[in-house]
């Protein structure tokens, strides 16, 4: 999902802000690279990331931008199911961390299965799901919370500071890479 509005953090096109270089949006990419078809949902509105999407071969899924929820239903039913999805600002994500989720979710019968992170008393939902199919009840996708640890894998960029520890992590990563010890819990 890139089709945000970035207020946060200042930048309407946040998943082509670059870190060390590269766009954010790439490193989730990198993540799922060879798990299957990379479809990029976001509006009319963020033209840079439609460039960039189709200057990188990567299908293009136009939603309304009325609001999350709206915009994930839409791009379901443009690209079918089952579908994995990832938020576009998560440039920390692994593929042994995503790996980890679908194996988790594969055993869970619901139609969408949505990933939360315990952070101290915090519970907090990362925008990372598995939709299996695309059943509603009264007007929503029935789902089931699968909980883990916090890691840094998940830490999402809204605000410069977030960039800024995300941007460390990464060079870090690069010398040496961040191992997960978590594990996902249903």
């Amino acid at each position: 999902m890139a089709g945000g509005r970035g207020s946060r953090i200042g930048d309407p096109s946040k998943p082509l802000i670059k870190i060390l270089g590269k766009p954010m949006i790439e490193y989730v990419i990198d993540a799922i690279n060879g798990l299957g078809e990379v479809n990029i949902a976001t509006t009319k509105d963020h033209e840079r990331i439609i460039q960039w999407a189709r200057s990188n071969n990567y299908t293009i899924v136009l939603t309304s931008g009325r609001d999350y929820p709206n915009d994930l239903i839409e791009a379901l039913r443009l690209t079918g199911t089952p579908t994995l999805v990832l938020p576009s600002d998560m440039p920390l994500l692994s593929k042994e961390f995503i790996t980890k989720f679908l194996r988790a979710v594969a055993h869970i019968r619901t139609p969408m299965v949505t990933l939360a992170a315990v952070r101290g008393c915090e519970i907090e939902y990362t925008g990372i799901s598995y939709i299996r199919d695309l059943t509603m009840s009264n007007g929503v996708i029935p789902w089931s919370t699968l909980t883990t640890a916090w890691t840094m894998e998940l830490i999402n960029i809204n605000t410069r500071e977030d960039l800024e520890e995300a941007t460390k992590l990464i060079q870090r990563r690069a010398q040496q890479p961040i191992r997960s010890v978590n594990s996902l819990t249903a």
